[in-house]
């Protein structure tokens, strides 16, 4: 009764490793992520009408320290 029980002991053993290294064999494929930015939007960042130097300049221009 020992011997059986060794004998399935020494066999999930042999299981459970290979199943480890071919994990590890097995490289999965790197997903691809594309992100869209419209089109629109695009150009409203680069010639918007609010443009951000105009906007925070008072921010910037400040010469009062306190």
């Amino acid at each position: 009764m020992k011997s059986i029980a060794i004998f399935l002991l020494f066999i999930g053993t042999m299981l459970i490793i290979q199943g480890y290294y071919s994990n590890l064999a097995a490289c999965p494929i790197p997903k691809t992520v594309v992100k869209y930015i419209p089109r629109s939007t695009y150009e409203d960042q680069l010639n918007g009408k609010d443009n951000l130097d105009t906007y925070y300049k008072s921010i910037f221009e400040q010469t009062k320290i306190r």
